[in-house]
């Protein structure tokens, strides 16, 4: 009885709004009833109610060994940790779950999806392979899951294209198995077996209009009386078609008619796009990220680089790999194209983008910069060892290895604190050009600010702000190529370039656009060309718009 009532007056404080009485009576009563699982049922509660994720965590997991197996409290607990993007944290309670249901393969399938959410992708497909060996329906999204894994993360494209086809042969029906193959076909540069590829996936399934829309991306449409015209305008214009659809339709129309010279049609199927897109993105909030910027700023200032802890020991298995390039800036400004040059060279190899920080800094850091020191100080030699052992099986000829991540810019005082000797090339390119450019792409919930043109401007600018705060501390080691004036004067440019890094002139780096291999940006088909000029200056065309919304 008294147990009770000691229970029922932390509940009674609880209620009041006296958290921390409340938590004190638990604790006491813990004391003396380690396993009290009522106690602790309400010690989680009171950690919810107080927002204090720490707390809670402890208490589940002292639930979960008392009652092993509970879906109850690992449910909690993998919802928590979702919360906070621990996605390793979350395939661990799965793979803990089915220790004990050897024969679950939902259980393996959930495993294996959060361990390729963790950047654990050997892990992953080792799961994903167990689940095929147990048997599971719709197996296809199986298959579906390592061809993704094989193209977007291992940068092994035959395989992904391999286990697809495979996939394909058993489920000839499913148009996501097309789907994702033109997607591959895409980013190796093979227009007729990425468009067929589309087009027989929207032939299985005529709801399937991401892939009418992006046949649009494929080719440059010369007349608006193309039928694929015709076609999206009609889904657009029908109320069968989810948001998300119309969205990517209208983007899709925004491009065609610049196709054509449409102008103030594919500015106005933009603006929609934007507006519709709006309606699910979170709301870019201008203040918030001048305060994260001048955040990163003041912790990462020259007290910091001047008595930093000294550089990483480099004793680990991966001691003796070069720091690789670092490719960065605003989206749309050059970057692939930067990185697609340099791929022409015999002495590098490309690593293309890759989300190690942004994955480790938002899984680890969520209040990133302000308990940056603290994770550095205790995970800086594991971090370095993790992201070598990742990105250097990328290294397939010479020397040097790029990472081309444009929003590595927020990230550039990790990853110089990681590697003091690593080398930056900030990607440039005028400010309406490039700005419009993103507008003009999708680009999800990360890039909220793409949705208006203010926004992406002040985005613009306080990236600019910020790579002139890192200029201040390591210009030497800071590279600014400018996509401008790159192609009006191509050959001097890119032998700066190479100069920059310690390399000699190759005539390859000019035929940068014969290069063959795999390119997963909006830039696959630019770079799959020769250099041309008529994206510099691209805002003219639009320049009516801008005025219209007070931007010039």
């Amino acid at each position: 009885m008294k147990r009770e009532l000691t229970v029922n007056e932390a509940l009674r404080l609880l209620n009041a709004n006296r958290a921390l009485e409340g938590c004190g009576v638990l604790d006491k009563l813990l004391l003396k009833s380690p396993n009290d699982i009522q106690a602790h049922q309400v010690m989680v509660k009171l950690a919810f109610k107080t927002k204090n994720l720490t707390l809670a965590e402890k208490h589940l997991k002292i639930l979960l060994t008392i009652q092993p197996g509970s879906d109850h409290y690992a449910n909690s607990l993998i919802e928590l940790y979702c919360q906070q993007n621990r996605w390793f944290d979350v395939a661990s309670i799965y793979l803990d779950l089915a220790q004990s249901q050897t024969e679950n393969p939902m259980l393996l399938f959930n495993c294996a999806y959060y361990m390729k959410l963790a950047g654990k992708f050997d892990e992953a497909l080792v799961y994903y392979n167990k689940v095929l060996n147990l048997g599971i329906n719709d197996q296809y999204e199986v298959y579906l899951n390592i061809a993704i894994i094989y193209s977007e993360h291992l940068s092994d494209p035959d395989k992904a294209i391999n286990i697809l086809t495979h996939a394909i042969s058993i489920y000839p029906d499913q148009d996501s198995l097309l789907y994702n193959l033109a997607n591959v076909y895409e980013q190796l540069g093979n227009k007729e077996k990425a468009i067929s590829s589309f087009k027989a996936a929207f032939n299985k399934n005529p709801q399937n209009y991401d892939a009418l829309a992006r046949q649009a991306d494929i080719y440059k449409i010369s007349q608006k009386t193309d039928d694929l015209i015709s076609k999206m305008a009609n889904v657009y214009h029908s109320d069968n078609i989810s948001l998300s659809n119309k969205i990517n339709i209208a983007y899709a129309l925004g491009k065609s008619h610049d196709d054509c010279g449409e102008y103030f049609l594919a500015f106005d199927f933009y603006q929609q796009a934007n507006n519709l897109d709006q309606q699910i993105l979170p709301q870019y909030n201008k203040k918030s990220h001048e305060v994260y910027v001048n955040k990163v700023i003041n912790t990462f200032n020259k007290s910091w680089f001047e008595t930093l802890k000294q550089p990483v020991n480099k004793q680990g298995s991966h001691a003796d790999c070069q720091a690789p390039i670092f490719i960065c800036g605003m989206f749309r400004s050059g970057s692939t194209l930067c990185e697609q040059i340099l791929a022409g060279h015999s002495q590098i190899s490309i690593g293309g983008e890759q989300e190690f920080f942004h994955r480790t800094i938002v899984n680890n850091c969520a209040d990133y910069p302000s308990n940056v020191s603290e994770y550095l100080t205790i995970n800086k030699e594991n971090m370095l060892d993790e992201y070598l052992k990742e990105i250097n099986q990328f290294r397939k000829k010479g020397n040097l290895l790029t990472d081309k991540r444009p929003d590595n810019f927020l990230y550039l005082g990790v990853i110089k604190t990681l590697m003091p000797e690593a080398k930056i090339i900030w990607t440039r390119r005028s400010m309406l050009d490039n700005c419009l450019s993103v507008f003009f792409l999708r680009l999800g919930a990360s890039m909220a600010y793409a949705t208006k043109l203010e926004n992406t401007i002040h985005f613009y600018q306080q990236q600019e702000k910020l790579m002139n705060h890192w200029q201040t501390l390591f210009a030497e080691d800071i590279y600014e190529f400018n996509y401008d004036e790159l192609v009006e004067e191509p050959e001097s440019n890119i032998k700066n370039l190479l100069s920059f890094i310690d390399l000699p002139w190759e005539n390859s780096c000019l035929q940068f656009h014969q290069v063959e291999n795999q390119v997963k940006t909006a830039s696959v088909w630019q770079v799959r060309q020769p250099l041309y000029k008529s994206a510099s200056g691209r805002w003219k065309n639009y320049q009516h718009c801008l005025k219209n919304l007070a931007l010039i």
